[in-house]
């Protein structure tokens, strides 16, 4: 009896700490604020996604090809700012950049 509350106990604190976790790393940004001066906007939709209703100043890198262009070309002193279609794709894509920079990410979801 003790062994199962001590389990319980143990999964509760690894699923609050979970959750917590993924909260700080990832971070909605509203539509009305002014986000072209405070963040390198990455589109991580697929091509055709960013092409027909692309997101203005924002960098198409779909999130296939995101761990590449981590390794090799991008560096960005600003804030991230993602633009995605769902939130799954922003988690992993904000797993990728946090393990690079260090940093939150924020994102928004395309219309």
């Amino acid at each position: 009896m003790l062994e199962l509350t001590i389990l319980l106990v143990i999964g509760f604190i690894v699923l609050f700490s979970k959750t917590v976790y993924q909260k700080q790393n990832l971070i909605p940004v509203d539509e009305q604020s002014q986000l072209t001066d405070d963040f390198c906007v990455i589109d991580i939709r697929d091509y055709i996604s960013a092409y027909r209703s692309p997101y203005p100043g924002a960098e198409n890198i779909p999130l296939d090809y995101l761990p590449r262009a981590l390794k090799g070309k991008f560096n960005c002193p600003k804030k991230i700012l993602l633009v995605t279609d769902n939130k799954r794709g922003a988690r992993l894509a904000a797993r990728m950049i946090k393990r690079k920079r260090g940093k939150s990410v924020y994102y928004i979801k395309a219309v």
